[in-house]
């Protein structure tokens, strides 16, 4: 043993631990040694992770590998069923992912899912508590799975009709197309007619009605609306693009009030107020010298020039049709960066404007002013009217001028509203014969068509927003360019700002109309979301079949007769979305979620009735009604912007025997048509909200 060592004074405890290299982690750095670099905090991702993995570490998981591409945190969810999943641990550039479950339970019921369906994924460890579980009796050691070839998205194979529990449409008939027919053609036009007088520019030749719904009843027309300034209660009346108040501050109330003088008028004291000398309306402004009245500076700039030579002299001033009609301000489209207002919408794109300053204001509410009093005494029209003909239009009570567009339908004629640009059906005994004189008065609306914005069918988030730009007080600034000329509609394409905020118009209309694709991770839309749309229960209502696949189970998908070129009208929505916008290579819906798919090269939406693991869902088409198998390729996410109603209703046919042979479906094919019109006996509703149709001679026809 060495001898210890006796003098300690020299001796320093740290020199081993300073000249052992493997203790000593110096940063080579300019001036100084650099003590080792301390550990980076976590994120606050990571720790909600990292706190999450500690949460699900004692519920049991299987750990998966994906066999497809496009396998997301959505379809697994559905695939095993949110009920039984409780977490699901997926990152971006792994085939390799945790599902947690509930319960062993859960855990049991997902193997057999898996067993039942592997074409998606495998299982690749099966683990409870950080521990592996050992396999259960059933689960055979002797062999390992057979590994199936994974699925590419654009392979099709064979569609799996064995393992379906739906039935599907076999007819494989296209989906009917329903036509949209022009209310105005050339022929309204031909030689000195009516309309090729009033409408020489044959702007109405595209006109267009978006407003079926609304007259079909789908959505409330009328609102309660608050207005602080009147003691009366106020109407909100929301009418084919066009917004309007009945009550105390609705401009009717204005003419009454102001402008005629009734026997409850009479009784007011009047003391100190005079008639204008130019509209006879009540006003307490005088000249100071003869005492002649005058409302505003439009009455005084019509009256100016002989007050100056009448005025002291005793003489009365003499107004008459041309002294009103020189400062009338010119109709017509309004100069650029002029200030507008919205009168009604008549397209999604198409929008009529008139000017908003001082006088052109008074001038158009002149205008009005002068119809009304003008339709107290007209008498109702003795004949039917002609197309292009002005008559006066009353509905409730307002008056308008208004010009007819198509009578086709005696009982149902078209008119739009020349003082505001609305496009209505009306029963010809709401017309009223119109004076020349108020005929020619100047008209104020014009038809603007707004630049970039699609024309597409008018979803109730679209009608929202095209009705709350309307109000008195809403003004725009008007931005064009000569050049911009639609020659095709005989329209200027422009741009409305809302100064307020600094905004267009255009790009809002735009973005509440134009879809995105959702995200495949997203939870998808259901049926739900979408309004309804049914015929009313009733006898001999006319319907449109828009499927006639399920006869043999006594099913058949219809819709009301003029609310089918609607359907169409959609379409166009739906086709753009999925040939322009959708870039999603495939996507399997989860069962019960809406869909954009393909059927036959047209693009419609759906919602998926089953997944058998094939590749090809089963998806319903909601505006038609047959359910077919459509590949993944074929199928897009459906956007959040198409609110479109459904107005397809599927009908139980009543009084038919249980089971029908092949012949009996032929006949019920031949008589129920794809896309015929039919007259139903009756429709009758129960308390479950399903609906059954009566043919009282298909009985017969079945039976013979």
């Amino acid at each position: 043993m060495d001898k210890l060592l006796e003098d300690w004074s020299q001796w320093n405890p740290m020199v081993l631990d300073f000249n052992n290299e493997h203790l000593n982690n110096y940063a080579e750095e300019c001036g100084h040694n650099v003590v080792e670099k301390a550990r980076v905090p976590l994120k606050p991702s990571d720790m909600l992770k990292k706190e999450a993995d500690k949460a699900d570490a004692k519920y049991p998981f299987l750990v998966l590998k994906k066999k497809v591409s496009f396998v997301t945190k959505c379809a697994v969810l559905n695939f095993f069923d949110q009920s039984h999943v409780r977490s699901i641990d997926m990152q971006a550039n792994s085939d390799i992912f945790k599902v947690f479950f509930n319960d062993l339970g859960s855990l049991e019921a997902a193997h057999s899912q898996l067993e039942a369906f592997p074409q998606l994924m495998q299982l690749h460890r099966r683990q409870f508590g950080g521990e592996e579980k050992p396999k259960p009796k059933w689960v055979s050691d002797s062999a390992d799975p057979v590994k199936l070839p994974a699925l590419v998205p654009t392979a099709r194979g064979d569609i799996d009709l064995s393992s379906r529990t739906i039935h599907v449409s076999t007819s494989g008939n296209r989906h009917p197309e329903f036509l949209v027919v022009p209310i105005v053609d050339a022929t309204s036009y031909k030689g000195s007619s009516h309309l090729a007088i009033r409408d020489a520019e044959k702007r109405f030749l595209t006109v267009k009605f978006e407003y079926n719904l609304e007259r079909y009843g789908a959505y409330v027309l009328e609102r309660e609306y608050e207005d602080e300034s009147s003691t009366k209660p106020v109407t909100m009346q929301l009418r084919c693009g066009r917004k309007l108040y009945i009550g105390s501050s609705d401009l009717d109330d204005v003419q009454r009030d102001v402008n005629v003088v009734d026997d409850e008028s009479e009784e007011l004291d009047m003391s100190g107020y005079k008639k204008c000398a130019v509209c006879n309306g009540y006003t307490s402004t005088v000249c100071k010298i003869c005492d002649m009245p005058f409302c505003d500076a439009f009455c005084w700039s019509i009256v100016s020039m002989q007050h100056d030579k009448k005025c002291g002299t005793g003489q009365k001033v003499d107004i008459n049709d041309a002294s009103f009609e020189k400062l009338v301000p010119k109709c017509g489209l309004p100069p650029k960066r002029t200030l507008v207002k919205i009168t009604a919408f008549e397209q999604s794109n198409v929008v009529y404007v008139r000017p908003a300053d001082t006088l052109s204001d008074v001038a158009y509410n002149r205008v009005l002013v002068e119809v009304w009093k003008h339709g107290q005494t007209v008498s109702k029209l003795d004949q039917l009217p002609v197309c292009g003909q002005i008559v006066i239009y009353k509905f409730g009570e307002n008056v308008v001028r208004a010009m007819v567009l198509n009578v086709d339908n005696p009982r149902d004629i078209c008119v739009v509203s020349i003082d505001y640009g609305s496009v209505e059906y009306t029963d010809p005994s709401n017309l009223y014969q119109c004076s020349s004189y108020v005929s020619d008065l100047p008209r104020y609306a014009t038809p603007v068509k707004l630049r970039g914005v699609p024309r597409r069918a008018v979803t109730p988030n679209l009608r929202e927003v095209m009705y709350g730009m309307q109000g008195c007080s809403m003004t725009f600034e008007l931005r064009y360019h000569t050049r911009e000329y639609d020659n095709d509609n005989h329209m200027q394409r422009a741009v409305l700002i809302f100064l307020e905020y600094n905004r267009s118009i255009n790009s809002l209309l735009k973005q509440v109309i134009t879809p995105i694709e959702p995200d495949l991770s997203d939870p998808g839309l259901t049926e739900g979301i979408l309004p309804h749309v049914a015929a009313p229960t009733g006898k001999n209502t006319d319907l449109i079949i828009t499927d006639n696949s399920f006869l043999k189970y006594g099913i058949i998908y219809c819709t009301p007769a003029m609310l089918a070129v609607e359907i169409t009208k959609m379409q166009r929505a739906f086709q753009d979305y999925g040939e322009n916008i959708a870039k999603a290579d495939a996507y399997a819906a989860p069962k019960g979620q809406l869909c954009i798919a393909k059927y036959k090269g047209k693009w419609s939406r759906g919602v998926s009735m089953e997944l058998v693991g094939d590749g090809y869902p089963s998806i319903l088409f909601l505006d038609y009604g047959n359910i077919v198998p459509i590949h993944v390729t074929d199928i897009r996410a459906y956007p959040p912007q198409f609110t479109y109603p459904v107005l397809t209703t599927e009908y139980v046919l009543m009084d038919l025997p249980e089971n029908l042979s092949d012949v009996q479906v032929q006949r019920l094919e031949r008589r129920l048509a794809l896309g015929a019109i039919v007259t139903c006996d009756e429709i009758v509703k129960d308390e479950n909200n399903n609906y059954s149709l009566l043919f009282k001679d298909i009985q017969q026809l079945v039976l013979r």
